[in-house]
């Protein structure tokens, strides 16, 4: 008799609507990101029937990679309603056109290399499941009225969201590095949409000269071959001014894409959650903070079936 009440009263509990818990995500330091695992990685939430499964992805452009294999992985182990992308926002509605455009068009060619990235199976998966896609990013300008308050200018995250890049450039093969002569018509091109998207005047850093102007003053040298990665990670006790600037865009991200997971958790359905692997090295102390320990931590989704029944 009080095996069973046992567990009516852990199925209740599971059933019970989450609170989510902001103040817990991680703050970004070079120490977390020295705990970070190399290579793409898992985990897997049981929340009573359902499961939330978020892989934590190497930003990779190859369709043999473990971040591809393990986001196949999961489609082909759970089952999910909704599946939560990074790199657009949620207002753009249940699988937008130019995302399922986007997956089409750059998709893997015969050589293997997947110009769209991860984006491109998450997308196939969630199509093939008939989950929802929905973007797991905040709208532009409600991550421009938090950087404001924070005290940043509107040319520090102009300049930066150009600088942000540079990185997927490199990997799509775009440009080689930050000296390439095809950078400038890149940053000119990405300084119109975004400002368009922040709703700011064409004033705003109008052209590539001041934008490298910006970064200079911003980072204390020249953009050149010598740019590093790192320049636009999200540290909050990185060296470069571009870190300050980053630290603050992706903790505004962090808090929105937490309380989107936790209000799908507790419209009662399963889900996927693909973004970068520092993202998941945040979330987790939220995470474990609203839904418990995960039943599963590593590269493989499928081998989760064991302990996550």
């Amino acid at each position: 008799m009080f095996r069973v009440f046992w567990l009516l009263l852990l199925t209740s509990c599971a059933n019970l609507p989450f609170l989510p818990a902001p103040e817990k995500l991680q703050p970004w330091t070079t120490v977390l990101r020295e705990q970070q695992p190399e290579n793409a990685f898992a985990v897997v939430y049981k929340i009573g029937a359902r499961h939330l499964v978020f892989v934590a992805a190497q930003h990779e452009n190859s369709d043999d990679s473990l971040t591809f294999r393990m986001i196949r992985d999961a489609y082909a182990t759970f089952k999910f309603e909704t599946v939560i992308a990074e790199g657009f926002p949620t207002s753009w509605g249940v699988n937008p056109d130019r995302i399922l455009d986007y997956a089409s068009k750059n998709g893997a060619r015969d050589d293997g290399f997947v110009e769209g990235g991860e984006t491109v199976p998450t997308v196939f998966g969630a199509q093939q499941q008939s989950a929802a896609l929905l973007g797991g990013e905040a709208d532009d300008l409600v991550i421009k009225t938090k950087i404001m308050a924070e005290g940043f200018s509107t040319n520090d995250l102009l300049g930066f969201y150009v600088l942000r890049n540079i990185p997927q450039w490199i990997g799509e093969r775009k440009i080689k590095d930050a000296e390439d002569p095809r950078l400038p018509s890149l940053v000119a091109a990405a300084l119109d949409r975004n400002r368009y998207e922040l709703r700011l005047p064409d004033t705003a850093i109008p052209d590539f000269a001041e934008w490298a102007a910006w970064y200079q003053v911003t980072n204390g040298k020249p953009i050149s071959a010598a740019f590093v990665t790192e320049e636009v990670g999200p540290l909050a006790d990185g060296p470069f001014g571009t870190n300050k600037i980053a630290y603050a865009v992706s903790r505004a991200r962090d808090v929105y894409l937490h309380n989107l997971i936790i209000a799908r958790l507790n419209a009662a359905e399963s889900v996927l959650v693909v973004f970068g692997g520092s993202h998941l090295m945040i979330h987790r102390p939220a995470l474990d903070a609203v839904l418990g320990l995960p039943c599963y931590v590593g590269v493989s989704p499928q081998r989760a079936i064991a302990s996550c029944r």
